[in-house]
């Protein structure tokens, strides 16, 4: 195609009324996230934007009010906008599927076996510290007797066994 074929392709386009889609840069101003839309102004006109779509898949963003976005508009028609990107934001839903972050190499630990794996160490250790305690303690009737009934109730094999983590590796977040 030459010079002149593109020329005359990009004049009937126009004849016919064709419009490109475009990029604009506007400013969250509100977020409905029950309709997963927002309503921003544009940056350099000051034109509001109503229904912006947060996302059109699997992937929902939820900008932060005041945050600059980048939306794309369909065909020229401005009540087809979308999100395309912005500068700050609140939450990223993702409603399946793995996400990889930073090229695998950040991940994320699940919070609650985190807080298990913490009481067990917390557990493990005061059972150390009383151990240690009975061990080195001035030989007093009162703390010999406490230190059999901990010997009684808790072995030390029974601590050995029960002290292991549980896997804190959230698999939806790849790493390496």
């Amino acid at each position: 195609m030459n010079e002149l074929d593109k020329f005359a392709d990009i004049f009937r386009r126009r004849l016919e009324g064709t419009k490109q889609a475009q990029l604009r840069f506007v400013t969250c101003k509100s977020v409905d996230w029950g309709d997963k839309t927002m309503t921003a102004i544009g940056v350099s006109d000051d034109v509001p934007y109503e229904d912006v779509q947060l996302g059109f898949g699997y992937v929902d963003v939820k900008p932060k009010p005041d945050t600059v976005c980048l939306i794309g508009i369909l065909e020229g028609k401005e009540v087809l906008t979308f999100l395309v990107n912005a500068e700050d934001v609140e939450l990223v839903e993702i409603k399946s599927g793995t996400i990889k972050i930073n090229d695998g190499k950040n991940g994320a630990v699940k919070l609650k076996d985190l807080q298990d794996n913490l009481e067990k160490l917390k557990e493990y250790t005061e059972f150390l510290a009383n151990l240690i305690f009975t061990v080195f303690a001035p030989i007093d009737s009162s703390l010999l007797s406490g230190a059999l009934n901990i010997a009684k109730t808790t072995t030390w094999e029974t601590k050995k066994t029960a002290f292991t983590f549980k896997n804190m590796e959230d698999t939806k977040i790849l790493h390496s």
